[in-house]
């Protein structure tokens, strides 16, 4: 494996009609954390700013009441180079992600504080929260970042064109029926993984479908 990349993967359950409604309806109720944390960035051309962030703990404190209430549980265990982080539903259904992590770092520290960032980032990714600023496009513009927790250098996604997620978005439009929902968000979940992961546009598009299908009793 490539120094620094993390590989995700993501899975689910044969069905996923209770857990999406559940997770659309959480969504819908959560208050996001506050940003308390800081963090510092220095730009290529030498001048700084900073962004806020929460953290792990502000993250969960801040889904606790929503996924009791929704009969939702979130659970993070690393094995075999793995973090796997798991999403269950009381009605069994559930969704998972995997990321590799790095395994070339000699640096205790530096893995232990990666490993830290990307709980937190695989914890609000299943469950859409927004736990800091877009940092993204600074990172892909050069820009470095001192935090406490510090992130990767790099990770890779599994990207997914715009013409894939316009005929996913069209055929999702084009569903009448519980059992048609199920076979395009399969098709898509296992062709195009990375569309499929919370917080995407086809995610946010296929949670509200799946709601107002189970709203109409189809």
């Amino acid at each position: 494996m490539e120094e620094n990349k993390i590989t995700i993967n993501s899975f689910m359950s044969a069905e996923i009609n209770e857990i999406s409604a559940a997770l659309s309806e959480f969504q819908g109720s959560l208050e996001q954390p506050k940003l308390e944390k800081e963090v510092k960035v220095k730009t290529k051309t030498g001048l700084g700013y900073s962004f806020k962030y929460a953290d792990l703990s502000a993250c969960a404190r801040a889904a606790a009441p929503g996924l009791k209430e929704h009969g939702l549980s979130v659970s993070q265990i690393i094995s075999e180079g793995k973090l796997i982080t798991l999403l269950s539903h009381k009605s069994g259904q559930w969704f998972k992600s995997e990321l590799y992590l790095p395994t070339q770092s000699a640096d205790y520290q530096a893995l232990g504080s990666a490993i830290t960032y990307l709980k937190r980032y695989s914890y609000c990714a299943i469950l859409g929260i927004v736990a800091d600023t877009d940092d993204d496009a600074n990172y892909a513009c050069g820009n470095q970042a001192e935090m406490k927790d510090r992130r990767p250098k790099s990770t890779t996604q599994v990207a997914f064109t715009g013409e894939q997620l316009n005929q996913a978005l069209a055929e999702l439009q084009a569903v009448d029926s519980s059992d048609a929902f199920q076979k395009v968000w399969g098709k898509w979940a296992e062709s195009v993984p990375a569309m499929c992961m919370n917080g995407t546009e086809f995610y946010k598009a296929a949670c509200e479908m799946n709601k107002r299908l189970k709203s109409a009793g189809k």
